[in-house]
């Protein structure tokens, strides 16, 4: 059920500070924020346990076990409309170099792509930042610097405060026809005029294709595509990726399982899937507990609207957050372009007011 209220600021900053489980999330190209506040916060253990679920959001992490998927199950959803606020700062180019850290474990990742071991594995990493503002006032800043994202606000006693501006679909659609994305490939999108699909290199056109494939793949054993339009290159905030849609129809009772099998998707793991995961927790010392795991509004009757974590960050404490961005790493990654990748993922966030 939704209702239009009017909300302001101080209403969400007394769920802060009472430590209510709740979430503040818009939709791309939207002005309504929509708000929930959850009396009944359920926990299940793998992305196959939604089949106990009918409707409500979902909150979701990388990789099953270490971390619970968090749902808030049919909970009321009040819709207000979105302030205006000022936009954010301009883009700046990054002025640090690859950590020892990153550079030891990048090598390590190209190696086992190079000798054949995977066809592509993602790296991300984490920075620590201070904050002068709000959760509140970030989260109305990313509304308004990343219009074309997925902007939420989400707390709850299990997984602690995390805010993102995602450009990534999932899934999404009704209990029959289904849309999902391939995203990959990064650039800086400080141009009027985006860049033609052939003007990309090989690279990011390798790394795309390669998420392409595996999706279509995996929807084949659940229906077929009906329709893949692009690949096209489209803007994110500052940067701007290569996109390919992919519409698709399948059975209601299908979805649970559908969601298993495309998450995590070759964008944020690696092929093969299950030995990218193993791979990933052995050897990347980031710990991305909800990072690159999924969110959004699941109903298996109805609508759902589900987006990948990324272009997001965790409070550790109230003045500090932890941000969160990785790469996929192909036989031809460079070093220096990998790193400078995740610098600009990250300031999708850290370009905002609330960083300076």
């Amino acid at each position: 059920m939704t209702m239009r209220v009017k909300m302001v600021t101080s209403d969400i900053n007394s769920w802060i500070s009472s430590g209510s489980d709740f979430v503040l999330f818009r939709y791309p190209q939207q002005k309504d924020v929509h708000a929930a506040l959850s009396d009944a916060t359920i926990c299940l253990a793998t992305v196959a346990d939604l089949r106990q679920i009918t409707k409500g959001f979902v909150f979701a992490p990388f990789a099953d076990g270490e971390f619970p998927i968090i749902v808030f199950n049919n909970p009321q959803i009040a819709t207000f409309r979105q302030p205006e606020r000022k936009p954010a700062l301009t883009s700046t180019s990054s002025t640090e170099s690859p950590t020892d850290t990153y550079s030891a474990e990048f090598g390590t990742f190209r190696e086992a792509v190079r000798n054949g071991q995977f066809s592509k594995l993602v790296l991300a990493r984490t920075h620590i930042a201070s904050i002068h503002s709000s959760a509140t006032d970030i989260f109305f800043d990313a509304c308004t610097a990343c219009p074309n994202s997925f902007v939420y606000l989400f707390t709850s006693k299990e997984s602690g405060m995390w805010l993102g501006a995602t450009p990534e679909i999932l899934i999404e659609g009704n209990n029959r026809q289904m849309h999902t994305v391939a995203l990959a490939g990064t650039a800086n999108g400080n141009v009027s005029t985006l860049p033609d699909i052939k003007e990309w290199d090989s690279k990011n056109q390798n790394e795309q294709k390669i998420v392409t494939d595996y999706l279509i793949t995996q929807i084949q054993a659940f229906g077929t595509a009906k329709s893949i339009v692009g690949p096209n290159t489209v803007r994110a905030a500052h940067l701007v990726h290569i996109k390919t849609d992919i519409f698709f129809d399948i059975n209601e009772k299908d979805l649970p399982q559908l969601i298993a099998a495309i998450h995590p998707t070759p964008a944020v793991c690696g092929l093969p899937k299950n030995e990218a995961m193993r791979f990933i927790s052995q050897n990347e010392s980031a710990g991305r507990e909800y990072y690159a795991g999924f969110l959004g509004w699941y109903d298996t009757k109805a609508d759902s609207h589900l987006f990948v974590n990324l272009r997001c960050m965790k409070w550790v404490d109230n003045h500090i957050v932890k941000l969160m961005a990785g790469g996929g790493i192909l036989p031809e990654s460079e070093l220096e372009s990998e790193w400078n990748e995740t610098e600009n993922k990250m300031r999708t966030l850290l370009n905002l007011n609330s960083f300076k």
